[in-house]
């Protein structure tokens, strides 16, 4: 066991566990900041985001599909609205009418990457007032399909 003082000409001898410590910590801290500020944090962050199986759950649910009409069309959530970013004008009326004070809302697009929902959502809160019971699916339309399968 070497407990000696460094011998002239050589460096002494750091102890490995903390320059790991000193690594980790100096890439540790950029990352949780980057992750925690980032716009766009993950989905498990977000508010309001619910999962097929709590949605599916809600009888008194109202979904809405915030992808653009030849994609409602092909198909959807049964039962579900079609009110998009692009035809917000036209369609949100139609969204009033089937809404109810009790009533969850479930909104959904493509898929993860898909920011429709998201705005379709948000806008809901903003423009409506609808401050609770306004939700986005988690993973979309393309979450729906899976639990289908």
């Amino acid at each position: 066991m070497n407990t000696a003082a460094p011998v002239e000409g050589r460096p002494a001898r750091s102890r490995p566990w903390r320059v790991v410590l000193w690594l980790l910590l100096v890439a540790l801290v950029p990352a949780v900041m980057s992750a925690w500020l980032h716009p766009q944090r993950p989905a498990w962050v977000r508010t309001g985001d619910v999962t097929v199986a709590v949605a599916r759950a809600w009888a008194d649910a109202l979904w809405v599909d915030a992808r653009a009409a030849a994609a409602y069309q092909r198909a959807h959530v049964p039962g579900a609205l079609n009110l998009s970013p692009g035809s917000w004008d036209e369609q949100v009326s139609d969204f009033v009418a089937a809404w109810g004070p009790v009533r969850r809302v479930v909104v959904y697009c493509d898929g993860h990457g898909c920011q429709a929902s998201r705005e379709v959502a948000q806008r809901l809160r903003d423009e409506l007032g609808f401050k609770e019971n306004v939700h986005v699916l988690t993973g979309g339309w393309d979450a729906w399909l899976e639990a289908g399968k």
